[in-house]
């Protein structure tokens, strides 16, 4: 298989897919299929009610160009994928990604569309639609170590998700496989008609955030000896690529195990990146994806913590030490419903900064990039922060029954 720009394919390839390059905002791509008119259209505007106003009437507008056959010549961003001349069927399966999904969804010709971004956290995410305009399936890439394991924790939860009842509704898991030597985590599209959850909106309600925290056993015990504490120190030596970075994690770490080391907290699952933009609603029930940064055993809060940072941070551009104090005090009513006492709320958004900074650098060693407004920020906070008071000791770790 090769690529070139369009109608510039090396002799020996023939023309199997053309793409076409569309703009999709600053530090980000978008590339859509041309095989098929209705597919690469809807590839445009279905799920548009989850998008912002002035989003959907540029893409409904570059849909009907596509549907139409209007928009096609004017496009001068193409990609010719080409195989071998005279490539068998399997052959091509083997080269061609969308020939692939077509075989494992077990569906006929498919589109498909291409997303992404810039940052450390970057990994491409694919739409699949049938020709006629089908939603069928949506695929995380994983391409290195980081987003490797991006689509096996995501993988993970939706298998946990899918072993018991839940109010919360999500995404099928359909395929977890490689291709290639990149891992695939293939899922079904939300129902049609789901509506988006506005930035503004309120935390989704505490017996929701409890049900994803029971997605693993609840398990009680000492920070120091829980699984998550020992995991994320083990991450912090082996995940973190940058000698000085890694050291000084080490110190912050060491810091809080010091004073902290005894107190006992709760652990359960979280969802890891559950915030406006990956919530939407259809009628009364709440649907949530993009589980990839979910992890068993984590303090019970964290999911409260992180959508009020994420709506400050990200959603609102916030300073970051502006965005950690908005979390910490906007969660407090539902900390204090999960159960976490008043004593332990600080050490709690501690923990779910450190997290965070963990999280940026593992992702940072795979993808050699940076999110500069988080990072340095985040190290140096957690480094002038003053030291937490010792809590309660308590002498073993144990787990208590779901």
């Amino acid at each position: 298989m090769t690529w070139a720009a369009a109608g510039e394919l090396p002799d020996g390839f023939e023309l199997a897919q053309q793409l076409a390059v569309l703009p999709a905002g600053p530090g980000r791509s978008f590339m859509v299929s041309l095989a098929a008119r209705a597919g690469a259209s809807c590839a445009l505007t279905s799920y548009n009610a989850l998008r912002s106003p002035r989003r959907r009437v540029a893409r409904r507008v570059l849909g009907i160009g596509l549907r139409t056959g209007l928009a096609q010549p004017l496009l001068t961003s193409k990609i010719d994928i080409g195989t071998a001349a005279g490539a068998t069927g399997e052959q091509r399966a083997g080269a061609l990604l969308s020939e692939h999904l077509s075989r494992l969804l077990r569906v006929g010709p498919v589109v498909i569309a291409i997303g992404g971004g810039g940052g450390p956290y970057r990994k491409p995410v694919v739409q699949v639609f049938s020709a006629g305009g089908t939603p069928l399936a949506y695929v995380k890439v994983g391409w290195n170590d980081w987003t490797r394991e991006a689509v096996g924790r995501e993988a993970a939860a939706l298998r946990a998700c899918a072993d018991r009842p839940m109010r919360l509704g999500v995404p099928a898991l359909l395929h977890h496989c490689t291709w290639r030597g990149l891992d695939l985590v293939v899922t079904a599209p939300l129902p049609a008609g789901v509506r988006r959850v506005r930035t503004g909106s309120r935390l989704p309600d505490v017996e929701l955030l409890r049900e994803i925290s029971e997605l693993s056993r609840p398990l009680a015990g000492e920070l120091g000896t829980s699984p998550w504490w020992l995991g994320l120190r083990a991450r912090i030596m082996a995940g973190v690529a940058d000698p000085a970075t890694r050291g000084r994690l080490a110190r912050v770490a060491d810091r809080i195990e010091g004073s902290h080391g005894r107190t006992p907290l709760a652990f359960g699952a979280w969802h890891g990146d559950l915030v406006p933009w990956n919530l939407a609603r259809l009628g009364t029930r709440l649907y949530a994806w993009d589980w990839e940064s979910s992890t068993p055993d984590s303090p019970v809060g964290f999911d409260a913590l992180h959508f009020h940072f994420q709506v400050a941070f990200v959603g609102r551009q916030s300073c970051l030490d502006e965005a950690v104090a908005l979390a910490e005090r906007n969660a407090q009513p539902a900390l204090a419903a999960l159960g976490v006492t008043a004593e332990t709320r600080d050490l709690v958004a501690t923990l779910h900064l450190v997290e965070l900074a963990v999280r940026h650098e593992e992702a940072r060693s795979s993808a050699g990039d940076i999110d500069g407004r988080f990072s340095p920020a985040a190290l140096r906070l957690l480094e002038r922060a003053p030291a937490l008071p010792p809590g309660p000791a308590r002498l073993q770790f144990a787990g208590r029954p779901a």
